[in-house]
């Protein structure tokens, strides 16, 4: 794991997906795309997702790139789930 590449950026992703579940359980669905299958090519292209920083999709938009801060990706799902 040392030499994987972007593991900072993986790593710390990892730690938001689970906040997001513990946060807001059944209310959001968490779906993961692997920029090297071909299945989910219209939305790589759509967002422009590169295989070298994590895109972050909320009702089809692309709210933010790389990782953000926890308050500002719970502030930005909270607003959609109708939390305050």
């Amino acid at each position: 794991m040392d030499s994987f590449p972007m593991r900072a950026d993986r790593e710390s992703a990892a730690k938001l997906l689970v906040k997001l579940h513990e946060t807001f359980g059944d209310r959001v669905e968490i779906d993961i795309l692997d920029p090297r299958c071909s299945f989910w090519i219209f939305d790589l292209i759509r967002f422009r997702v590169k295989s070298t920083e994590a895109a972050w999709i909320l009702d089809g938009k692309l709210i933010f790139r790389g990782i953000p801060e926890w308050e500002d990706l719970e502030r930005a799902i909270a607003s959609k789930v109708g939390m305050p």
